[in-house]
């Protein structure tokens, strides 16, 4: 009977540990997808909270979301706050710790979201511009482009009849003509700003050393016959580049609109604005010279040529303009060389129009990019004497304004450097409000982590060998 008890005492001791065993694995698997569940939380809150540090004075003025510092510090950070969320420290007193989570070990990629790659910048912007209101002038800017007007032909008419007139005037024959000369000049806003410094031109996302050749406003003479021929065939050849250049996705577009919230330019209203190290910063995205003057120049010579061409389409599109242009070079006895002269008036006439034209965007008012007869200006009376220039009545209430006219020239901008001057305003206005260290290639929008998260279960504790510790894998992927 004894043995019988004993035997029955074994048996249920066997059967109590064989389920505690199971009981207690049962609650391991448990354990196990509670451990997952919170490494896994774990790892997204201090992920998440890495990202939280972004640089906030870059999104306050720019509004770029950007984390400063590479795969080390996100490595620190982020095994920082995983400990900080670590159940190791908890109070025994207060809870039973029936696991903990922390982590093995931890890799992190952020080689493809550096902000100065055009991919990611371009994404950033593309999302900015999405959710910000900006004024709806897309649909103005291409109608304005709508049209092309070819002034090439006359300009290739003009050129041959006036080597015709070379050559008679080599016997003793020719016409003097006398165009009086009126040439808007901005007032100048002060001393010019160049960036000089090598230091900060060397870590600029763009290459400034690659600037196209710097042509400066001002350089025709509208009293001299030859200059006028020169302006004519030059506004033509802009015209045509314009033309051919003027191509604009969705992208650029998003870049433009960015710059027009963001940059100054030299006719806007800068009370909005904090200081910037250039006043003329969209001229700086269009010509990229270090020197305020010379892009505001640039611009300035570039927009005086698209409206001579424009305006001279309009004297060749007009009868009473063209006739006026046709009887004033018969008049002079042109003879067999009247289409040249006629082109050097209707010239004249053009670039003094652009010239108003030029005055009237700089002093806030709006011009029409194709003109109607409405909207001309000067009469040719000023063009052939030497009193002042007779204008027309004009409101000026319709057309571009020279903002918008800034916004045209933008979209015969390469993209890709015009994402790159866009990077210099931010980088050299970063360095010089808040940190000379700062850099765009510094700053990270996103990055990969690989984390291996180990559980430490309380069950091995209690009967060792029974349930191994277990290792825990999490990939993902975190950006703003």
């Amino acid at each position: 009977m004894k043995k019988n008890k004993g035997a029955v005492s074994i048996l249920l001791t066997m059967i109590v540990l064989a389920m505690i065993t199971v009981i207690g694995a049962a609650g391991d698997v448990c354990s196990l997808a509670v451990a997952k569940s919170y490494a896994q939380r774990m790892n997204y809150m201090a992920c998440n909270s890495v990202l939280a540090e972004y640089n906030s004075e870059l999104f306050k003025d720019y509004g770029l979301m950007g984390f400063e510092g590479g795969k080390y510090e996100i490595k620190d950070l982020v095994e920082k706050y995983t400990s900080m969320m670590s159940r190791i420290n908890a109070d025994p007193g207060e809870e039973l710790v029936i696991f903990d989570v922390r982590i093995r070990d931890i890799s992190v990629d952020c080689s493809e979201t550096d902000l100065c790659e055009k991919p990611v910048f371009m994404e950033q912007i593309r999302e900015l511009m999405k959710l910000k209101v900006v004024e709806k002038g897309t649909e103005k800017l291409m109608d304005a482009l709508q049209g092309r007007i070819d002034i090439g032909k006359k300009a290739d008419e003009a050129k041959s009849g006036y080597e015709q007139k070379q050559n008679e005037e080599a016997t003793g024959e020719g016409n003097d003509i006398n165009i009086s000369e009126r040439i808007y000049d901005p007032e100048d806003k002060g001393q010019d700003r160049v960036l000089k410094s090598r230091y900060i031109i060397e870590s600029l996302p763009s290459n400034p050393n690659k600037n196209t050749d710097y042509k400066e406003y001002g350089n025709y003479n509208l009293g001299e016959e030859l200059e006028l021929l020169k302006l004519g065939e030059d506004s033509s050849d802009f015209l045509n580049k314009f033309y051919s250049y003027a191509g604009a996705g969705a992208d650029k577009f998003f870049l433009i609109d960015y710059a027009d919230v963001y940059f100054k330019n030299a006719v806007k209203d800068t009370s909005g604005f904090k200081e910037t190290f250039f006043y003329n910063e969209m001229e700086y995205l269009l010509k990229g010279h270090m020197s305020d003057s010379k892009n505001l120049s640039s611009v300035r010579r570039d927009l005086f040529l698209l409206r001579t061409a424009l305006n001279l389409a309009h004297i060749y599109s007009d009868p009473e303009k063209s006739r006026v242009v046709f009887e004033a070079a018969a008049a002079s006895g042109a003879g067999p060389y009247a289409a040249a002269l006629q082109f050097v008036f209707a010239a004249a006439w053009a670039g003094v129009e652009a010239s108003e034209d030029i005055e009237r965007l700089f002093m806030g008012g709006k011009v029409p990019f194709i003109k109607e007869n409405k909207d001309w200006k000067t009469d040719v009376e000023s063009i052939f004497s030497d009193t002042e220039m007779i204008s027309a009545d004009y409101e000026g209430e319709r057309g571009l304004d020279y903002t918008e006219y800034i916004k045209l020239l933008l979209i015969t901008c390469d993209k890709e450097k015009l994402m790159e001057r866009i990077m210099d305003l931010i980088q050299i206005n970063m360095k010089g409000r808040y940190d000379m260290s700062f850099d765009l290639r510094n700053h990270i929008t996103g990055f990969r982590i690989s984390a291996d998260y180990e559980r430490e279960a309380f069950l091995p504790k209690v009967m060792p060998g029974i349930v191994e510790d277990d290792l825990m894998h999490i990939e993902e992927v975190f950006s703003y």
